[in-house]
């Protein structure tokens, strides 16, 4: 897969999306290869919710990944820390295409080191989503970066946690201003359930964008990723077809990860599918994929949370087979 193919290739707009996607759903073969996909996730949907298969091994596994909530706020850090560095040092805005002054660079590596290093964490992630706020407002393509933006709001939630700068602080000074207020975990009691939901708006949010937006709306480049990595040597269809098919699977899988629908399974094919394009293709920046790996581990551990379909309608849907 290649989930941002305007790294790899000369950015320029594509005239026809409509008719691109018509053109390769006409392919010989492509509407019923997605009408049997469809069927086929449909009813292993509904099989998985009626006889719940490996039940008491993913009921250890949840309760094993669970265990790891002490570390949600260092994976946090760690994870949109590495993005606004590498984008600092880079000279770029969030996004590896967009170029900044070294002004704005400077705020990016700053805020960034601070998280890293869990010092002022809160402050920190506030102005650095400020900055993404202000920065897609002036360029919309920064939808591709949701991720980032949902990973600073839950460190602002979260706080710095352990181990962390501030941590060391507070116990170094325990009576110090603010000291309670720098490492006060605010994701407890309800605001459980928000953390979960600003992560998969962010993670969900970055893979559809970049289905729709960076395979669809400019599917010159893409095309040319594919033909740039020979791609149909490795799977022999229509260029059109392979192009069709990213923009399906990243699109259906960040929908599934916006709703909540089979949260951590979603999780693990993004982190999958994140993985094999970094093998996959040289070109593609890692610094593009961090914010990513780290938010699909968040979603790993903590699951969809409250609102989300897995909680209110594959359990219930699940209860109700079950009982017939």
């Amino acid at each position: 897969m290649f989930p941002h193919v305007d790294y790899v290739t000369d950015p320029e707009g594509s005239p026809d999306p409509i008719g691109f996607l018509l053109d390769a759903l006409g392919q010989p073969g492509s509407l019923l290869v997605l009408l049997a996909g469809g069927v086929v996730v449909l009813a292993l949907l509904l099989a998985w919710a009626r006889w719940r298969p490996l039940e008491n091994a993913r009921a250890r596994f949840i309760d094993r990944a669970l265990s790891y909530r002490e570390y949600l706020p260092w994976i946090v850090r760690l994870s949109v820390g590495l993005v606004l560095i590498g984008s600092g040092l880079s000279r770029v805005r969030f996004l590896p295409t967009i170029e900044t002054g070294d002004l704005f660079a400077l705020l990016l590596t700053g805020t960034g080191f601070l998280l890293l290093l869990g010092l002022a964490v809160r402050p920190a992630a506030l102005v650095a989503l400020g900055a993404y706020v202000v920065s897609f407002t002036f360029q919309p393509e920064l939808v591709m970066m949701l991720d980032v933006a949902g990973a600073l709001a839950v460190a602002a939630i979260l706080g710095p946690g352990r181990p962390s700068l501030d941590d060391l602080l507070r116990a170094a000074f325990p009576g110090g201003p603010g000291a309670r207020a720098a490492t006060t975990n605010l994701a407890s009691g309800h605001y459980d359930d928000w953390v979960p939901l600003l992560v998969r708006l962010g993670l969900g949010g970055a893979f559809a964008a970049s289905g729709i937006v960076d395979k669809l709306l400019i599917y010159d480049q893409a095309l040319a990723a594919v033909d740039r990595y020979q791609l149909t040597s490795v799977v022999p269809v229509a260029p059109e077809l392979w192009v069709l098919g990213a923009i399906l699977i990243e699109t259906a899988l960040g929908v599934a990860i916006i709703l909540g629908m089979l949260t951590r399974f979603s999780a693990v094919v993004g982190f999958a599918v994140l993985t094999l394009a970094l093998f996959a293709l040289p070109d593609d920046p890692v610094i593009a994929h961090v914010g990513l790996f780290g938010m699909s581990s968040v979603l790993v551990i903590l699951g969809g949370g409250r609102w989300s379909a897995d909680r209110l309608l594959l359990l219930p849907l699940g209860e109700r087979l079950r009982t017939r």
